[in-house]
């Protein structure tokens, strides 16, 4: 399975410089990067080496090429190349999206499509945000504040630009928007490719050692609590989105997760941005893990053990125009209606 970067971010938030400087890293030297057009992020002079059929191979040893058709389309004629040797053989996928995309719908891609959920794992969705313009973007377009409500990292570019009191304003605008995105800031793009990465918490896996930290529900009750900061407040143009965590004291079953689940995801999946959760099952020793983007639920993985001595129920959410007491409520009647 070769993990998938996505890179996101709206217009002129700083997309193009972040990637020239990762192309230039030879720590990309096992990289692939999937751009939209080769104009757009200007590699022309980034000493390009050799150049196969829409696949350049930069002096960094990084593989870049531009979308033939459809991603899924790109992604097999890449992978064809590598093995048949055209191209160096690679360990991780970059992509850039456009500026106006939203990412979910390619999130939904690697999780769905089956021939893509066979050879590829999404690592992370990074998102850049432009610190002089970024506000005005989130007030103005849904999609800017789709793309850091889908980020694991955020990615805060030209801070040159903006004054030390705008930064810290736009910071805790969006840790309301999305509380367990990593906040990085980067001058003119400069930050190594492993720094960047390493970054993203992994999705669990049965025998995952960070699933707190991946859950990060700490930070999504602080930002849903009654007297938080007034920075964590959001800005009036971001009310529809909610960040928030939920508990449950009590197991559920199997059938009862899923049709909760399913309920969920069929009636509001276009309002929900993201949830993640560790879940106590009736009758089992260990918990079962939970993620979906929008309508789409990642395949759950039970993990071997309990990830500490804490056993209770734990989901988060970003929302659009859900209450959390009403989620809170139907997870409480689940439970209720579940009992041994």
């Amino acid at each position: 399975m070769i993990p998938v970067v996505l890179i996101t971010g709206f217009l002129g938030s700083g997309k193009t410089t972040l990637l020239n400087h990762l192309l230039r890293d030879p720590g990309m030297a096992d990289s692939a990067v999937i751009i939209n057009e080769f104009g757009d992020v200007a590699i022309d002079h980034l000493l390009v080496e050799s150049s196969i059929e829409n696949t350049v191979v930069l002096q960094s040893g990084c593989i870049c090429c531009t979308v033939r058709g459809d991603l899924v389309d790109t992604l097999d004629d890449l992978t064809g190349k590598a093995a048949r040797g055209e191209v160096p053989a690679f360990s991780r996928i970059v992509v850039e999206t456009t500026g106006l995309a939203d990412p979910a719908s390619l999130v939904q891609m690697f999780l769905t499509e089956r021939t893509l959920t066979e050879r590829f794992a999404l690592r992370a969705v990074i998102t850049t945000v432009d610190a002089a313009n970024g506000a005005g973007q989130l007030d103005e377009f849904e999609e800017s504040r789709h793309q850091v409500g889908l980020a694991d990292v955020l990615v805060l570019t030209k801070s040159d630009l903006a004054t030390p009191e705008a930064i810290a304003t736009l910071r805790e605008r969006l840790r309301a928007i999305n509380p367990g995105a990593e906040i990085l800031t980067v001058v003119q793009g400069h930050i190594a490719p492993d720094d960047l990465f390493a970054h993203a918490a992994r999705a669990p896996t049965r025998d995952s050692g960070d699933v707190l930290g991946w859950l990060n529900e700490a930070a999504f009750a602080a930002a849903h609590a009654p007297h938080a900061p007034a920075g964590h407040s959001p800005s009036h143009h971001d009310k529809g989105i909610q960040a928030f965590a939920i508990t449950l004291d009590r197991p559920v079953s199997r059938e009862a997760l899923r049709g909760w689940l399913r309920a969920i995801l069929s009636l509001r999946g276009r309002d929900l941005l993201r949830m993640k959760g560790i879940v106590a099952l009736r009758g089992e020793a260990a918990p079962l893990v939970v993620h979906a983007v929008q309508n789409v639920l990642h395949p759950p993985v039970q993990l071997e053990a309990w990830p500490s001595a804490d056993h209770t129920t734990r989901i988060v959410f970003i929302t659009r125009n859900i209450p959390p007491a009403a989620l809170q409520r139907s997870l409480d009647t689940l439970a209720m209606g579940n009992a041994a």
